[in-house]
């Protein structure tokens, strides 16, 4: 979105999640394997929050985030580290559907830039599939242990096919058109570049359960910067659930379901020329101007997490409905 949206799911280290181990993993109700897990000091370990045991020697959480830090550790919650650094790589394709056309019509030439553009419904838009990739920088922030917020910086190239429609017996009356010799109507297709640079903002809560969590995402992206044909802006909100496994108390894979909502909108801008459009043989050429949105704006979603003991860890997720689908693959380090 982002997006993705972007985009899109937390690995599971960033939960402020209660693990619960079994008794053969616990010493004195102390939780070691959180040391590994989450690169705590040797001297920071947490006790399990069932056991009312408390820990030995207190426990003082010293970082600036997040807020409330201190009272979470005390609880035997194990908090991550707080600050992190994303790579996001995002494929999509969609069908949208488009709203207020407008165009500037010219016969035989181009109408040029700044010629004022109006509505008019005899030229339709169709068949508007956009398929674009990008490539997102993001650095987040749990500002309490339960709620993170995130800001990214991306890129995103690719196409916006369509097919241009007008209906020339409509627009162009006699003596160009007449009812011995009508015009017809005649149908281009028009690839729109989408080249530009965006700003995604949001926020991820979560909560977490024995092994397993669930996760709350919401994002806006806009675009920034120089304005190519096609400005972009989405709206995305996502639901999560998973369930993870530590393995070797060295790495975690937290596969995961879930639901996302995105409203991916596009303003098109652009010139196509329809040759041979009139019977003298001149070309029909069209300036126009379009709102577009994806038709479907509710998916499917599955992915996996996979955090390792040195605080990297990797994401990919799918993302499917009836139109179109979504590719995310991430990687992060915290700190």
């Amino acid at each position: 979105m982002a997006i993705a949206e972007e985009p899109q799911g937390n690995d599971p280290f960033e939960d402020a999640t209660d693990l619960q181990p079994s008794s053969a993993d616990m010493s004195d109700g102390i939780l070691p394997q959180l040391g590994i897990l989450l690169k705590f000091p040797d001297n920071l370990q947490l006790r399990n929050p069932r056991n009312t045991q408390t820990a030995a020697e207190p426990v003082t959480y010293d970082r600036k985030l997040p807020f409330f830090g201190q009272q979470a550790v005390d609880r035997g919650f194990a908090l991550p580290l707080p600050f992190g650094i994303s790579v996001i790589g995002v494929k999509n394709s969609q069908l949208q559907e488009i709203t207020d056309p407008a165009v500037a019509l010219g016969k035989g030439f181009a109408p040029p830039p700044g010629t004022p553009l109006v509505p008019i419904p005899f030229v339709t838009l169709e068949n508007v599939i956009s398929r674009t990739s990008s490539m997102q920088v993001k650095l987040d922030a749990w500002v309490l242990p339960n709620v993170n917020v995130f800001g990214s910086v991306g890129r995103v190239n690719g196409t916006a096919d369509l097919d241009v429609v007008v209906d020339l017996d409509q627009i162009f009356p006699p003596p160009v058109c007449t009812p011995i010799s009508p015009c017809g109507t005649a149908t281009g297709h028009f690839v729109a570049g989408i080249d530009a640079t965006t700003l995604t903002i949001g926020a991820t809560a979560v909560h977490g359960w024995d092994n397993f969590f669930l996760t709350g995402t919401g994002s806006f992206t806009d675009t920034i910067g120089k304005k190519s044909d096609t400005t972009v802006r989405s709206v995305s909100a996502s639901v999560r659930f998973g369930r993870q496994w530590i393995v070797g108390q060295k790495t975690v894979f937290a596969p995961y379901i879930g639901i996302s909502y995105l409203d991916y909108d596009e303003e098109i801008e652009g010139v196509t020329g329809l040759p041979n459009a009139f019977p003298d043989g001149d070309s029909l050429e069209v300036r126009y101007r379009a709102q577009s949105t994806n038709v479907d704006k509710y998916s499917g979603v599955i992915g996996l997490n996979v955090g390792f003991q040195n605080g990297m860890g990797i994401q990919a997720e799918y993302n499917k409905n009836q139109s179109g689908e979504r590719f995310v693959l991430s990687s992060v380090i915290r700190f």
